[in-house]
C-alpha cells in the first residue's frame, strides 16, 4: 500500500540532540520526503506489539512516523537489557545494514504508525535521491555520539548518579508539562529503568523512593513527574 503524506509528522524543526536523536523525515528536503514515503509500506501498530524480535532476518528499514518504541538485547546468558527508545521521525533498522539478522528487539510503546522499507529498495532510493544518505548518516552519528556517552555515563558515574541521569534523558525526550512539573509520557516500571541504568531493580526502587522524599519526583497512574529539574540535575552532575 502506498504511503500518504502526512504533514504532521514534520511540522518538529530536525535538530540534533543529546538524547540521540535526529528526526530523519524532517532533515529530507520537503520536495524528497513525499517521493520517499511513496515508496514505503505503511503499518499500524498496537501497543506492546513486536516490530521485530532479535535474532529475525532483517529485511526492512523502517520510519517511525508517529508513536514511540523501544528496543532491548538480550545477551547469551539470558539477561535483557533496554538499548534504547525512538520517537517520531526516528530510522528504525539502521543498525541492521550489512547484517542478516536483527540485532535487537523493537516493541511498540503505544499506536505507532511506521513506514517500511526493504533494503534492496532503500539502497536504490539513497542512489536516487543522495539527500537521503546524508540525512541517515547524521542520524546515526548523532545515535552513535548518544552511545558513546552512554558507554562513559556507565563507566564513570555512580548508580545513584546514573540513574539520575536517566530521569533527565528522558525528560529531555519524552515528557510533557503538567501542573506539578514535567511528566515523562511513558508507562515504565522500575525495572525498566535499571536495566537503563544498568542497576538492580531493588537499588533503583530505592533511588526513586528517595527522590520521592525529596520532593524531586512524584508518580502519577504509573507515569513519572520530574518536580526539580535543576535538582535533579545537581544530583545526576555533581560539580
Amino acid at each position: 500500500m502506498r504511503a500518504t503524506y502526512n504533514r504532521r509528522m514534520v511540522v518538529k524543526r530536525a535538530e540534533s540532540r543529546a538524547d540521540g536523536h535526529l528526526d530523519v523525515l524532517a532533515s529530507i528536503p520537503a520536495e524528497y520526503r513525499k517521493a520517499v514515503l511513496e515508496q514505503c509500506e505503511r503499518r499500524v501498530l498496537r501497543k506492546g506489539e513486536t516490530i521485530w524480535l532479535q535474532g529475525q532476518p532483517a529485511e526492512f528499514v523502517a520510519f517511525l512516523a508517529e508513536g514511540k518504541a523501544m528496543s532491548s538485547y538480550q545477551s547469551r546468558n539470558g539477561k535483557t537489557g533496554t538499548t534504547g527508545f525512538w520517537c517520531a521521525g526516528d530510522i528504525l533498522g539502521a543498525a541492521d545494514f550489512g547484517s542478516n539478522t536483527r540485532q535487537m528487539t523493537l516493541r511498540s510503546l503505544g499506536e505507532c504508525v511506521i513506514y517500511t522499507l526493504s533494503y534492496p529498495r532503500f539502497h536504490e532510493l539513497v542512489r536516487r535521491f543522495p539527500e537521503v544518505g546524508l540525512a541517515v548518516i547524521r542520524a546515526l552519528s548523532v545515535r552513535l555520539r548518544w552511545v558513546a556517552q552512554l558507554a562513559v555515563t556507565l563507566e564513570t558515574q555512580s548508580a545513584h548518579e546514573r540513574l539520575c541521569g536517566v530521569l533527565l534523558a528522558l525528560v529531555d525526550r519524552f515528557s510533557i508539562p503538567c501542573d506539578q512539573g514535567a511528566m515523562i509520557d511513558l508507562k515504565l516500571t522500575n525495572e525498566d529503568l535499571a536495566a537503563i541504568a544498568g542497576v538492580s531493580r531493588q537499588f533503583a526502587n530505592g533511588i526513586l523512593s528517595d527522590l520521592q522524599r525529596r520532593g524531586l519526583l512524584r508518580t502519577h497512574k504509573r507515569a513519572l513527574i520530574v518536580v526539580d529539574r535543576d535538582s535533579l540535575e545537581r544530583l545526576a552532575y555533581p560539580s
